[in-house]
């Protein structure tokens, strides 16, 4: 078994994550991982995770906030009247990777906080990858729900990445299963970062 990492910032930028976690009762596992855990996500993904309190795992998301507010922070964004909009009016959609755009800015701004904690960007959608085109801070990891779930097997004591993934395709069969753990570049030196974990 792995020694689990010490402090990390975990940032969730999509919904996906989140709904898929609470499908298979397991977003226990977010602050499980490590042993110091702080969640960042935007008030975009929180809304988009718990809008709806006919659903099960709204509710299930709604709960693991509530609960764990000493741990989570939810960023503001520029997108506040757009939800306050869908709040007064169901008809109205959100734009699309909405989510995931909201944090991206998020992502870069911690640039300054080099060399800062180890920062691990949680995905499902692969909008992240495509998109953030190398250019990160270094001590941020893409990584996603996959991978992240392989991690938690090694170091969470009787935990199962393939139970968890049964769980979670059992109601959500469509998940991206794709394996990615890819450290950030430093675009001014044009290297992969050397970021190394930190360990108990």
């Amino acid at each position: 078994m792995k020694k689990k990492l010490v402090k990390v910032r975990l940032v969730i930028p999509d919904a996906g994550i989140l709904i898929s976690l609470a499908h298979g009762d397991l977003l226990n596992i977010l602050l499980e991982f490590a042993d110091d855990v702080y969640i960042r996500t935007t008030d975009v993904v929180a809304f988009e995770v718990t809008r709806r309190s006919d659903l099960f795992d709204a509710n299930r998301i709604a709960e693991f906030f509530a609960k764990n507010k000493d741990r989570i922070t939810i960023e503001s964004t520029g997108y506040e009247d757009i939800i306050k909009a869908v709040k007064d009016n169901q008809s109205i959609k959100l734009p699309p990777d909405i989510g995931e755009t909201s944090i991206y800015g998020y992502v870069n701004n911690i640039r300054r906080e080099l060399p800062g904690i180890p920062t691990l960007v949680l995905f499902e959608d692969n909008w992240f990858v495509k998109n953030e085109e190398g250019v990160r801070p270094t001590m941020v990891h893409l990584v996603s729900m996959v991978s992240f779930l392989t991690y938690a097997e090694q170091v969470i004591p009787n935990f199962s990445c393939n139970e968890a993934i049964a769980k979670i395709t059992n109601t959500r069969p469509s998940i991206n299963l794709v394996r990615i753990d890819s450290p950030g570049k430093n675009s001014a030196i044009e290297e992969e970062t050397t970021w190394k974990p930190t360990f108990t």
